[in-house]
């Protein structure tokens, strides 16, 4: 368990690691070892609103601070929000990170952080980084095919498929989030541009965006929604009804394209899924009826054993076996 892992506490524990998690609110940095176990870490708000190169500033800043105690770690993965290309490094306009700076364009980020740490820098997507995590040691182990929904800022799928890890072409990670389940729907704006999108609906960030229109408080988060939902307040109910309705959809639409045995839910918002996980699973039974003949289609909906710590274990998982 998490509770009992290591933490500041320098112990000869075979090969480190140094790991980023990098996301649209918060990075976490830590010093992972080869059983996957997190002997320290840091985690902060992200400085996305300073613009690019301050937040690249702040890895640089932590990552030092973690290596001079563990000098000895030759190797770094991050793990971040995408659109972003895993073989060259590079983040290519990460959607949640704009801010009044600006966009990002490509940031070759690997490059950059390498030779400022003086170490080899190997990059990946955030939810494929989470289910790598998840099949190691986590909810997915011993479970071929797996599919990771990472729910904070925005909506990241890892998919892990006859125990391979699931690529787009031109070396790309599949952009789940942004497959299209309501059409059109101007009340559902997306950072990539589109309406109707899976992250303009189900991220933790959009489900709020949304929710506060129905309580006229532009100042509620998500958390505040699900504890007014768990006050049975009617305005909040009916919120999270409509989110296990979409979310019903959005899984079907990846069960057809991926057959994952296990869906696993992580991220903060994963934290709001009693208001949504068993209303989620009825309406899914109820799209996939006619899948459950011969091969059963049906997977089964979870939690993440790691918890937030995933995409941070997976950056690290990324660094002991990527290759090059």
């Amino acid at each position: 368990m998490l509770s009992v892992w290591l933490r500041g506490e320098k112990k000869s524990m075979g090969e480190k690691v140094l790991a980023f998690d990098l996301g649209g609110t918060k990075v976490a940095v830590g010093i992972v070892n080869s059983k996957g176990r997190i002997l320290d870490e840091i985690r902060v708000p992200v400085v996305l609103e300073e613009g690019k190169d301050a937040v690249l500033q702040q890895l640089v800043n932590l990552g030092s601070q973690l290596l001079r105690r563990f000098p000895e770690v030759k190797k770094v993965g991050i793990a971040s929000a995408g659109p972003l290309d895993p073989e060259k490094g590079i983040l290519i306009d990460p959607t949640n990170f704009s801010s009044f700076k600006g966009t990002w364009g490509q940031t070759p980020i690997a490059k950059i952080l390498s030779k400022q740490l003086k170490r080899k820098v190997y990059l990946e997507n955030d939810a494929a980084a989470a289910v790598l995590a998840e099949h190691w040691i986590g909810a997915g182990k011993n479970c071929k095919n797996v599919m990771v929904l990472t729910l904070g800022t925005g909506l990241g799928t890892g998919i892990i498929c006859n125990n391979e890890l699931v690529r787009s072409g031109r070396n790309l990670h599949p952009e789940g989030g942004h497959l299209i389940i309501k059409a059109f729907d101007a009340s559902a704006p997306c950072g990539c541009g589109n309406f109707g999108c899976a992250e303009a609906l189900l991220s933790g960030r959009n489900f709020s965006k949304r929710a506060r229109q129905l309580f006229a408080n532009p100042n509620l988060t998500a958390q505040d929604i699900a504890e007014f939902a768990r006050k049975k307040d009617p305005r909040a109910l009916g919120a999270f009804k409509e989110y296990a309705e979409l979310m019903a959809v959005a899984i079907h639409n990846y069960v057809r394209i991926y057959a994952p045995e296990k869906v696993l839910f992580t991220g903060s918002f994963a934290d709001a899924s009693d208001l949504f996980l068993d209303r989620t699973q009825e309406h899914l039974n109820r799209l996939m009826a006619r899948c459950r003949e011969g091969i059963d289609m049906m997977p089964k909906l979870g939690l993440s054993k790691l918890n937030n710590e995933a995409g941070l274990i997976g950056g690290a998982y990324v660094a002991f076996h990527r290759k090059g």
